[in-house]
C-alpha cells in the first residue's frame, strides 16, 4: 500500500537544492559572496547547515549552480533564425522581442541577480570574466549580428555595424539590471519599475535609427 503521507516530504527534500539556490542569490545580492556565511544561507532556506552540504560542498559549488540554473536556463541566448514563423516577421519586430525578452530575463527575473553577482565578485573570481564575455556576449552579438545583417540583406535597415547595435541595445539592460539590484533597494526609480514599455521606448529609438530610408 502506498504511503501518501510520505509524497510532501519526498517533494519538500527534492525542493530543497532549488530553496537553498533562492535563499543563497538572494544572499549574495544583498551582502556579497564573501560576507554570506553558510549558516544564513541555510537558516534563510529553512533547513539545517548540515543539510546544505549534503546538496553542495561549498559555498562556490551554489554560484557554480547559479549561474547554470538561474541564468543559462532563464536567459535567451539561442538564436531565432529557424523558429517557426519567424522568417514572416520583420527585423525590425524580431529585435524588438530579443530586448524585450533580454529586459524580461535580466531586469524581472531571478538571472538579474547573477549578472550583479558576475560584477560585483569578478575580482575574487577571474574565471566569471571568461564566463560572461564568452558563454554571454558572444552568444548575444550573434543573435543580435543575425538579426541586423537579415535586416540589412532585406533592405529593412540602412548599412550599420551590427555591434553598435549590440551596444546601444544590451548596454542599457545591463545597466537597468545592476540599477535593480544595486542602487533600487536603496533609492527606487520609477525607470526600472516600468517595465517592457520604458525599455520598449530605448528599443524603438534604437531601431528608428536603424530603419532604412
Amino acid at each position: 500500500m502506498i504511503d501518501r503521507a510520505a509524497f510532501p516530504i519526498r517533494r519538500r527534500k527534492h525542493a530543497r537544492p532549488r530553496e537553498l539556490l533562492v535563499a543563497a542569490l538572494d544572499l549574495f545580492v544583498e551582502k556579497g559572496f564573501a560576507a554570506t556565511r553558510a549558516e544564513e544561507i541555510a537558516e534563510r532556506a529553512g533547513v539545517s547547515k548540515g543539510t546544505l552540504y549534503i546538496y553542495f560542498h561549498s559555498k562556490e559549488d551554489l554560484l557554480n549552480d547559479l549561474i547554470a540554473q538561474r541564468f543559462f536556463r532563464r536567459f535567451p541566448l539561442e538564436s531565432f533564425a529557424g523558429h517557426e514563423g519567424t522568417e514572416a516577421r520583420s527585423s525590425r519586430e524580431l529585435l524588438r522581442s530579443v530586448a524585450l525578452a533580454w529586459r524580461s530575463a535580466l531586469v524581472e527575473g531571478h538571472a538579474g541577480g547573477v549578472v550583479k553577482l558576475v560584477f560585483t565578485e569578478v575580482h575574487n573570481f577571474p574565471a566569471l570574466a571568461d564566463f560572461w564575455v564568452h558563454q554571454v556576449l558572444t552568444p548575444t552579438r550573434a543573435v543580435v549580428s543575425s538579426i541586423v545583417e537579415r535586416g540589412i540583406q532585406r533592405g529593412e535597415f540602412r548599412a550599420m555595424d551590427p555591434d553598435l547595435v549590440v551596444n546601444a541595445l544590451v548596454l542599457p539592460v545591463v545597466a537597468t539590471c545592476l540599477h535593480r539590484h544595486a542602487i533600487d533597494p536603496h533609492v527606487p526609480c520609477a525607470f526600472i519599475t516600468a517595465g517592457h514599455e520604458a525599455l520598449g521606448r530605448h528599443a524603438e529609438l534604437v531601431l528608428q535609427g536603424l530603419m532604412a530610408a
